[in-house]
């Protein structure tokens, strides 16, 4: 026994509410679905703060369902979030590498466009590949934006989300006054839901995600830090603030 202290909850998790920051967000999703399943109440509740907020779709999603439903429910369950019209990069699902120069282009060209001051991505702990490559991908693009000191301004932050994999949150959002767009732009996603129950696991992370936060049903988590942090941290460095650095995997694909 060394007699050190093991650390209190409260040093591992929030136990009081917070926001994303920023007034322009750029909203990576791998797949069309993670916009939502993932911090879907988030991106409602910031369109009522007066949050821009840019939806880009990555992957067709045609490995789990026909692209072209799954981009109509894209644009349906845009609307429930009164989020823009989104953009679809339509790269072939399951395909997408964090070393792929065409994926790292369009983020680019989505950064200089759209100018976010934040961007959310899924987190490089998820198990599904597409997803931790995306993750992957935005890190090896921001270090490079920045070792080449361009002009154009880089965003000031990086916010991960989880949609099927926990990560270990710094930051959670009480989402019950978004949950209700959450929910109706989920059912825009019926091929998906009835391929698996992912309605329930959108329920079920939640509710647990709420454990800490008095007086609130369903939570979202995130993991937010500076964009000059997570380009310098490397992808394995950033994975093991989130609790996992076997995320990334060896390959970097």
């Amino acid at each position: 026994m060394t007699g050190r202290r093991l650390p209190d909850e409260a040093d591992l998790i929030p136990y009081h509410g917070g926001f994303p920051p920023g007034d322009r967000w750029l909203v990576l999703s791998p797949h069309p679905d993670d916009e939502v399943f993932g911090p879907g109440a988030t991106l409602a509740q910031a369109v009522a703060r007066g949050v821009t907020v840019r939806v880009a779709h990555v992957t067709d999603g045609s490995a789990q369902g026909d692209a072209t439903r799954r981009e109509t429910g894209a644009r349906a369950s845009a609307s429930h979030l009164a989020v823009a019209e989104p953009e679809f990069w339509r790269f072939a699902d399951r395909s997408i590498s964090p070393r792929c120069e065409r994926l790292r282009r369009a983020l680019r060209d989505a950064l200089a466009r759209w100018r976010p001051d934040t961007v959310l991505v899924t987190s490089p702990v998820e198990f599904h590949p597409d997803h931790r490559a995306l993750a992957l991908a935005l890190q090896r693009t921001l270090r490079r934006w920045l070792a080449m000191g361009l002009r154009r301004r880089p965003p000031t932050w990086v916010a991960a989300y989880e949609v099927a994999t926990p990560l270990r949150p710094n930051l959670l959002v009480a989402a019950d006054a978004g949950w209700p767009a959450k929910l109706r732009a989920s059912e825009c996603y019926s091929d998906q839901l009835a391929f698996r129950p992912y309605d329930r696991v959108m329920d079920a992370i939640g509710t647990l995600r709420s454990l800490t936060l008095d007086g609130v049903s369903h939570a979202e988590a995130f993991h937010v830090l500076p964009a000059r942090t997570v380009a310098r941290l490397g992808g394995a460095g950033w994975a093991k603030l989130m609790g996992s650095p076997c995320g990334v995997g060896r390959r970097g694909r």
